[in-house]
């Protein structure tokens, strides 16, 4: 008799346990992340018996980070777009993997790659494709990627044919395919599991469709770099993190544009209005694309991208929110490094020149023309297409200059007005839009 009450209460201990593994809030009480590192590193042979990580499982342990964050929605029916240009860059395809591996949600989540490498053959080794060999560097069946390569878009050009950033954004974003949103990043990034339950939660919290979250995201090294150190990657946790509180007026050949610079501020508690939009990471809802397009013909621009398209959204009524929870990381190393090929180090004397006439392109449509480049005559700057990639009527590009304190005078000192402080005692304040507050869009901080 003992004995089958012995086999009846571990069967039920046994049902109990595998009830408590389906539920989606379970291991939400302590570090989600770190549960998870700790099973990978069972898997791999770190302690205790193997676990079998399926696609399932990491759904389920995604989902319980990112509540334990303190996201409320997950909007879960809602699609993402996510834009990304390539150089010749070997963390392309770990960090496409990594989107998939880490979401809440993968059958969300689309990609449009523009892929700019040297690929004459598959053993390349300088070819480092993307897309066509990812499956074989994957844990196939179980990562979640092996069964949705069809959700990635992807068109290519040789190195020796890159026109630059801008151009390769503009063409990442024409595979687009009427997601709900769209999330924009460099081709060297990692994700925070549950990255996409997120953002969309961040977002939806600022309550207006026409903002924009964005800012330059945490680090991580090149020791995490790969699709091995993948599974045990961990977001920073610090009390500071970077943002852009000011910019500085550069020279570029006989013109002038505008850099930025990453400052750290203390973490809000909240989504709060920016002055600047970073390039490498910002989230939007999908009309974004429709709306502001990336110009195709500013080649080899780099210096001017960022403060020139953020412009163009602002002045079409777009606002820009630096997010209270880090979603994104970011590899930061030298451009020299064989790790980072730019388009900077070669043939640079012929392409500095074709960058000297984009920089004179976007001055132009930023209204910097007489201020900056009155010698050059208007009729030898390139203007296609100037109404579609040209600012709004939403608001000025005067009111932006004045707002965000940037003084465009050549004679006037290069730094702007410094911002930090400002975010961290709430943030910007919201400059009036006509044609979007005026017809009831103003639900906003």
């Amino acid at each position: 008799m003992k004995k089958w009450m012995v086999i009846a209460c571990g069967l039920q201990a046994a049902i109990l346990l595998v009830w408590m593994l389906s539920q989606s809030h379970y291991l939400i009480r302590a570090s989600a992340d770190r549960r998870y590192v700790n099973a990978i590193r069972a898997l791999k042979g770190g302690h205790g018996r193997p676990v079998l990580v399926t696609s399932t499982s990491r759904q389920r342990m995604n989902v319980a980070a990112a509540e334990e964050r303190g996201v409320t929605q997950h909007s879960e029916t809602e699609s993402i777009f996510i834009a990304l240009a390539s150089y010749g860059d070997s963390e392309c395809s770990p960090t496409v993997a990594r989107a998939f591996e880490r979401a809440a949600f993968p059958d969300r989540v689309f990609f449009g790659i523009f892929q700019q490498h040297n690929c004459s053959g598959l053993d390349d080794d300088l070819c480092r494709d993307c897309v066509a060999s990812i499956h074989d560097q994957l844990d196939c069946p179980s990562h979640p990627l092996c069964s949705r390569l069809w959700q990635i878009r992807v068109s290519r050009l040789p190195m020796g044919e890159t026109q630059g950033i801008t151009f390769g954004r503009h063409m990442a974003e024409k595979h687009y395919r009427n997601e709900t949103y769209v999330l924009s990043i460099d081709s060297h990034t990692h994700f925070v599991r549950g990255w996409d339950s997120d953002v969309i939660d961040i977002w939806k919290s600022i309550g207006d469709d026409n903002a924009i979250i964005t800012t330059y995201p945490a680090s991580y090294t090149e020791s995490q770099m790969g699709h091995a150190h993948s599974d045990t990657f961990e977001m920073p946790d610090t009390y500071s993190e970077l943002c852009i509180c000011s910019t500085n007026r550069v020279a570029v050949s006989t013109s002038y544009n505008f850099k930025h610079v990453a400052s750290g501020m203390r973490r809000p508690d909240r989504p709060v209005r920016t002055a600047f939009l970073a390039a490498g990471f910002n989230f939007a809802k999908g009309h974004r694309i429709a709306r502001v397009p990336y110009d195709p013909y500013t080649p080899f621009l780099f210096d001017g991208e960022e403060m020139s398209f953020a412009i163009r959204a602002w002045t079409k009524g777009y606002d820009f929110y630096h997010p209270h929870r880090k979603v994104v990381a970011h590899l930061y190393i030298s451009s020299g490094s064989a790790h980072r090929p730019v388009f900077w180090t070669q043939n640079w004397s012929v392409r500095y020149k074709i960058q000297h006439r984009s920089v004179l392109r976007i001055n132009y449509i930023l209204g910097l023309h007489d201020v900056f480049d009155q010698k050059v005559p208007v009729e030898t700057i390139d203007l296609r297409e100037i109404d579609t990639y040209g600012v709004g009527s939403a608001r000025t590009v005067q009111q932006y200059w004045d707002w965000a304190g940037i003084n465009v005078s050549k004679s006037a000192p290069a730094a702007s007005r410094y911002l930090c402080r400002v975010y961290e005692s709430g943030g910007m304040p919201r400059v009036p839009r006509i044609g979007i507050d005026d017809v009831g869009n103003n639900d906003v901080r």
